[in-house]
Parts: structure tokens; sequence; C-alpha cells
């Protein structure tokens, strides 16, 4: 039995729906099995499909206890830096509204209770996220993020041939808060922010479908997803951003990975200058 308590803040939501924002990789058929068969309580009374719940709010799930695995996946560590590999689809960390039961930062906590995150992917991008259970080596990886002392390369499946088989996209991005999405402009703007991707082309994956290497100069809010998308090469699974018929007709998470990550030598993460890591290639890719 799981037990949890709706954190403070959080709006009215259907129970359904809070169980995935709190649980996204519980699979879709545990969640309908277990308001099916009324196998979650809320205040200590059995709840189904139409109920709903709110800040404060007690929930105790029976379901099995092997869709709650907390265990993160730690690619090396010496107990002071922290190098995890985060799946698709699980967040680092709580939402603006503090929901998050099961996310990279919680599964990290449960070994380092002291961790903390050094940067972020988005959830649906998956592979190498760097966390310190050490102060000092969270300052220097913070410092080494800001000031580019840390090289981060992307695997990811584009659509659409190539003209160059390498180069440097530049422009700004601008974001809209309101509808947590991004948009690239080919100008400087109030509130935009320069970005900068490097792209290199590989074999082809599929009929329209390149392997393409990326590294972010610059780290923005989805930068690799909207900058591709704007130079006419959207990433295969990207529906935000990409081609929703080619996702329809090649069925698959979003193709970008962060596979691998390099410290330089004259990085501010002193004692790990001159290490690379490189995380396992996801199914989609290996497939």
């Amino acid at each position: 039995m799981i037990a949890h308590r709706v954190p403070e803040g959080v709006a009215p939501l259907p129970l359904e729906r809070y169980l995935r924002r709190a649980w996204p990789m519980l699979p879709g058929h545990a969640v309908r099995d277990a308001l099916k068969k009324r196998d979650v309580r809320v205040n200590g009374a059995r709840a189904g499909a139409g109920a709903t719940v709110r800040a404060g709010d007690a929930l105790a799930l029976y379901i099995d206890d092997r869709y709650f695995d907390m265990t993160p996946d730690i690619l090396w560590t010496d107990e002071r830096l922290i190098v995890a590999v985060k799946p698709q689809g699980l967040p680092v960390d709580a939402d603006r509204d503090g929901v998050g039961a099961d996310t990279l930062l919680a599964r990290l906590t449960t070994r380092w209770p002291e961790a903390k995150l050094c940067h972020r992917l988005d959830a649906p991008t998956g592979g190498i996220v760097l966390a310190a259970a050490d102060d000092e080596v969270w300052r220097q990886a913070f410092d080494a993020f800001r000031l580019r002392g840390v090289h981060k390369r992307y695997h990811a499946l584009a659509l659409h041939d190539f003209d160059r088989r390498e180069g440097t996209l530049r422009a700004w991005l601008a974001k809209d808060a309101r509808r947590s999405t991004v948009k690239v402009l080919h100008r400087d703007a109030p509130g935009a922010k320069p970005i900068e991707t490097r792209y290199r082309v590989g074999e082809p994956a599929a009929e329209g479908i390149r392997h393409v290497w990326l590294e972010p100069v610059t780290g923005r809010t989805h930068q690799l997803r909207a900058h591709m998308a704007d130079f006419g090469h959207p990433l295969l699974g990207d529906d935000h951003y990409g081609d929703r018929a080619a996702n329809k007709r090649h069925p698959t998470k979003l193709c970008l990975w962060h596979e691998r990550l390099t410290v330089p030598e004259d990085s501010p993460l002193v004692a790990y200058r001159g290490r690379e890591f490189t995380a396992p290639a996801p199914e989609w890719l290996a497939r």
C-alpha cells in the first residue's frame, strides 16, 4: 500500500488525472484497474473513476508495489557527484503545484537525502542528469552549467533529408509561460534569449528519418526540439513542436536522448575534469 497526501495549493482535480501527474511512470492499465476495482481510498473512503481530490487529501493506493520502484538508475557516483540516467517520461522534480510523488529527485533522495539537481531535462527527454550530494560539488556543477563548463551531446532521430552533414544553428528563443511553450525567432526581440545548437547528421534510420547528434551550446527550455523543428527537421515523436502526421506513421517516444556528458579540462567541476560519461542507448535507438 502506498500512502500519500495531496500537496497544499493543489486545485481540485479528477482522481485519475492526479494519479497520472503524481506517478507518471505508473502504467495506464494499472490506474484504470485500480479505479475500476476502487483500490484507491481518499480520506479513508474507497474511490472510483469519478472521484475528485484536492489539497490535503490523504490517499491510500492498493496497487501492486512493483509499479512503485523508486530505485534510481545510477551510471556512476563517488557519493559526492551522482551521474543518473533519467527514464523518458519521468520529470526531474515536482511540478509548479508541488505534484510529483515519483520524480528523478525523489528517487535520488531515497539513497542520498541531501541530493540536489545540477541541471534539468524535459520529462519526455531521457538520458544523463547530474546531481550532487555535496554542497561544494553542487556549487561547482551549477557554475559549470552556467559557464558552459560541461559539454552535452544528444542522439536524436530527425525527419527529412539534410542539405548539409553538419552545421551550427543560431536564433533567439521566446518563452510563453502561459502555454508552457517556446517560439524560435530569427531576430532579437524583448524577452527573447539567444540560442545556439550544433548538429551532425548520421546515417538514415528509415526513409525520411536520420540519426542526428545535437550539441546545445546554450541550454534553454525546449531548445533542441524547437530549434530543429524551426530548421525544418523536427524530431520524431515530438507532438509539441514536431510533425504529428509523421509521428502517427512511426509511433514512438520522443526520439531525443542525452547520451554523453564531458567535463572539459577547464571546467569549474575541478575534481572531475577530463571525465566523460555515456548512457546506454534507449530501446527506440537500439531498435
